[in-house]
């Protein structure tokens, strides 16, 4: 399920050792794995707020906005996430009781290889 910002596919975000594509896929390390739409959507929030508290109530608004899900289907995702990532808790973090911060710098990339995912100057 690609992610779109008014209609126009989202531009891929690098962080850490990895690439999120616009399209949900994320590369990196040899990877190049195509994420569940609700991993992609609340990784992207995440991303976009990269060193900034995002609560559990925006995470489940932005990725499930008809009130479909509960805490616990955010926590699983979380977790997904974590293991994809082989992050073992150091790129998301959780502030418990309030949400997730993610930990690593990430940049908008303009210009991405289209055979490795890696982010080109």
């Amino acid at each position: 399920m690609a992610v779109l910002n008014n209609g126009v596919l989202a531009a891929p975000m690098v962080f850490d050792r990895w690439t999120l594509h616009g399209d949900g896929r994320l590369t990196g390390e040899d990877s190049d794995i195509q994420l569940p739409p609700k991993e992609g959507q609340v990784l992207r929030v995440l991303l976009a707020s990269a060193g900034v508290l995002v609560t559990k109530d925006h995470l489940l608004e932005q990725a499930w906005p008809h009130n479909e899900a509960t805490e616990e289907s955010l926590t699983r995702c979380i977790c997904s996430l974590r293991k994809i990532l082989k992050d073992g808790r150091g790129l998301i973090k959780t502030v418990y009781g309030k949400g997730y911060r993610v930990t690593c710098a990430v940049t908008v990339a303009h210009h991405v290889c289209s055979t490795c995912g890696r982010s080109q100057a």
